[in-house]
């Protein structure tokens, strides 16, 4: 039995009729007319991403605290409302899809967004094949080929069939201008002849092809990797990454072997560890050993006693008592004179 398509147009919003599985249920307006068509004030753009789910976001100009509510469905299956929303300052901005099938990207796939409680938003899809965007190839490396100057930058290809997924290279020398190759079902590809000491950088993006409905979405750019001098280059992060590990490892090894040094090496420990002297034992010596000698005990070199003795000689000086007198005087007075 053939099924052919019939489109209505009512009021205010396009509706898809297909006889004998489409129902007139279905996001048709209310009786009050309220379903508005696509251009009125909310924007509803959808997007199917890697195959796995459909993303659909709605925009409006200063938007307000409304409580958005929306419902999609796909032909041959029923409205729903949606299962995953995602939210902005707690505010419903989009809705995620599980994608029952890939082959659902070539049905009819209808919206409706309820604005507050009375007024909706319809935007209908005649098929989402163009509006596939697939996620950006993983694990880039670059390496030399074995022909002389010629550069292969590599990637791991999308889980999607091989002949469905084109790849295109974003690749530039050194700060110059980026080029693109054209697109290509393989997942490598070779840049030659490359300047030596030149840093390149490489990205790759991916799309749906031709063979399996080609799409007018591109996938995001991978993360670039580099390679100069026939060696590849990581990436910033990553070696910033590689030298703050390097160094934390190097000074746990440096810290742990100047403790095991510390506590086997007793020269070492003389070191950093002097020992102090027993004041006790010195000031026994003083008594003991040298019998008050401070000279011997405080050790004075010869020089400096040499240093202290006097360089000249004196005559010795003898210091005499007076002797007694006779006394010429008596006791009694003074003494008569003889009378010549």
């Amino acid at each position: 039995m053939t099924y052919l398509p019939v489109t209505i147009i009512l009021p205010g919003c396009l509706l898809f009729f297909f006889q004998g599985c489409w129902s007139r249920s279905q996001f048709s307006p209310s009786a009050d007319g309220s379903c508005i068509n696509t251009g009125y004030k909310v924007n509803i753009s959808c997007l199917i991403i890697n195959l796995e789910y459909v993303e659909c976001n709605w925009t409006k100009p200063q938007m307000q605290q409304i409580n958005y509510t929306f419902s999609s469905v796909f032909l041959h299956n029923s409205s729903h409302e949606c299962p995953q929303y995602l939210q902005e300052h707690r505010q419903n901005v989009g809705c995620r899809i599980l994608l029952g099938a890939p082959i659902q990207r070539f049905d009819p796939f209808h919206t409706k967004l309820s604005v507050g409680g009375n007024q909706s938003i319809c935007k209908n899809y005649t098929t989402l094949k163009h509006r596939v965007k697939l996620n950006p190839p993983q694990n880039l490396s670059v390496n030399a080929s074995g022909r002389e100057g010629e550069v292969c930058v590599h990637w791991i290809r999308s889980n999607i069939k091989q002949d469905c997924v084109n790849y295109t290279v974003g690749y530039r020398k050194a700060s110059g201008p980026w080029k693109i190759s054209t697109p290509t079902l393989y997942s490598s590809y070779c840049v030659s002849p490359v300047s030596s000491g030149v840093t390149y950088t490489f990205q790759v993006r991916s799309s749906m092809s031709d063979m399996c409905g080609a799409s007018d979405f591109w996938s995001d750019w991978s993360d670039p990797v580099q390679w100069n001098n026939n060696k590849d280059v990581r990436t910033t992060a990553q070696r910033q990454v590689y030298w703050h590990v390097l160094g934390s490892v190097l000074g746990v090894i440096i810290l742990i072997s100047l403790s095991l040094l510390l506590y086997y090496s007793e020269r070492i420990k003389v070191v950093f560890v002097p020992v102090v002297p027993d004041p006790s034992k010195s000031l026994q010596d003083l008594f003991k050993k040298y019998n008050g000698n401070v000279e011997s005990w405080v050790y004075i070199s010869r020089e400096l006693k040499d240093a202290f003795e006097p360089d000249y000689t004196e005559s010795p000086c003898v210091v005499c008592e007076p002797s007694p007198t006779s006394e010429t005087k008596t006791k009694d007075g003074p003494t008569e004179q003889p009378v010549s």
